[in-house]
C-alpha cells in the first residue's frame, strides 16, 4: 500500500485502526510525532507537510545535526520503517559517542 497522508501512515505504522478518534491529518501528525519520540531509542523527530514526511535522530546533549530522512508521499510502510530505523540508529550512535566516556566511568565506579 502506498501511503499518501499522515492518517494512512498512522494506521499502517501503529498497526491499528483509529476510526473516528483521529479527526484530521494534523491530529494524525501530532500522534505520530508523540509515538515516534516515545517509541524510538533515541527519541526521533517526526514532521510532515504537503510533500511528505521527515524523520531524524535526536541526541540530547549533542550539537550534532542529524541527517533528515525525507520521504515523498507515495512511500510504503517498509520505506518509512527503514528510514526511521536508520535515523534511530544514528541518534543512538551519536549518544554513545558523546556519552561513552561518562558511561564507562559510571560503570567502573559501580564495580
Amino acid at each position: 500500500m502506498k501511503i499518501n497522508n499522515s492518517m494512512q501512515l498512522l494506521e499502517e505504522w501503529a498497526g491499528t485502526s483509529y476510526g473516528n478518534s483521529v479527526v484530521d491529518d494534523e491530529h494524525a501528525q501530532q500522534i505520530m510525532a508523540k509515538y515516534i519520540f516515545k517509541h524510538t531509542e533515541c527519541g526521533c523527530c517526526f514532521s510532515a507537510d504537503e510533500g511528505g514526511v521527515t524523520v531524524a535522530g535526536y541526541t540530547e546533549g549533542s550539537d550534532y545535526d542529524h541527517f533528515p530522512y525525507y520521504l515523498k508521499w507515495g512511500f510504503t510502510i517498509e520505506e518509512f520503517n527503514n528510514a526511521l530505523n536508520d535515523a534511530d540508529a544514528e541518534g543512538v550512535e551519536e549518544w554513545e559517542r558523546v556519552n561513552g566516556d561518562d558511561l564507562a566511568r559510571v560503570v567502573d565506579e559501580d564495580e
